[in-house]
C-alpha cells in the first residue's frame, strides 16, 4: 500500500480549516474588536504554524509508515475560545486537535521510537520558521514578521510541555536530550525575538 503525503479526506480537510478560523479568532483577540482587519493577519500567521505543525506530525507518520490524519477536537476549540474571552486574550490554551495515527498491519505499531520522532517533527517545524520569521525581522523591521516569529515561538513551547497529550510528553519518553535541545533552542529565540525586537 503506498503511501501519500497529500491525500486527505474531505472531513480531514473541513477539520483543518475549521480549526485554523478558530485558532486564527483565539489569536486575534481582543485586537480584532479594534481592527477587524487583524483577523487577515492572524490568519496568515496562524496558518503557517499551525498547518506546519500539524502537516509534520502527519508526513513525518506516513513516512515511517503509519497511517495518519488531522482530527479536530471540538471541545478543545471551544475552551480555546472561551478563555481568550474570559481572559480578554491574556491566556491562550489551543488544543485543536492532533494527528492520529496507526499501522496498516497488525504487526507494525508504534514504538516509543517512532512516536517521540513524529512528536518532534511538528515543533521542528515551528522552531525552524521562528528563526526564519525573526531573521526576516531583524533584516526587514516588518511587524508582521515578528508576530509571525512569535506565534511559532508559541506553538513551539507550547506542544513542548511534557504533560498531558502534549509532544513534549511523547518527545521526553523517547530522548530527554532531543527534548531539552530543541526547548533551549525555541526558548532561546522566542526571547530574543520578544526581547530584542
Amino acid at each position: 500500500m503506498t503511501l501519500r503525503m497529500l491525500d486527505f479526506t474531505e472531513r480531514e480537510i473541513k477539520d483543518i480549516a475549521i480549526s485554523l478560523l478558530i485558532l486564527s479568532l483565539v489569536f486575534a483577540y481582543p485586537e480584532i474588536l479594534f481592527r477587524p482587519g487583524f483577523f487577515v493577519f492572524s490568519l496568515l500567521t496562524v496558518g503557517i504554524a499551525f498547518i506546519g505543525h500539524e502537516l509534520s506530525h502527519r508526513f513525518a507518520a506516513r513516512r515511517l509508515g503509519f497511517y495518519s490524519e488531522y482530527v479536530m477536537w471540538k471541545e478543545g476549540l471551544l475552551m480555546a475560545l472561551l478563555l481568550a474571552v474570559i481572559t480578554n486574550g491574556a491566556f491562550i490554551f489551543a488544543a485543536p486537535g492532533a494527528v492520529v495515527f496507526s499501522g496498516y498491519w497488525v504487526f507494525r505499531r508504534p514504538e516509543i521510537d517512532d512516536i517521540g520522532k513524529i512528536g518532534i517533527a511538528g515543533v521542528v517545524f515551528n522552531t525552524i520558521m521562528l528563526y526564519l520569521f525573526a531573521l526576516s525581522y531583524f533584516l526587514t523591521g516588518i511587524p508582521l514578521l515578528s508576530y509571525a516569529g512569535q506565534i511559532n515561538g508559541w506553538f513551539a513551547i507550547f506542544n513542548l510541555f511534557p504533560f498531558g497529550p502534549l509532544d513534549g510528553r511523547k518527545v521526553m519518553q523517547w530522548n530527554p536530550k532531543v527534548w531539552f535541545l530543541v526547548f533551549v533552542l525555541a526558548a532561546a529565540g522566542f526571547g530574543v525575538l520578544i526581547f530584542g525586537g
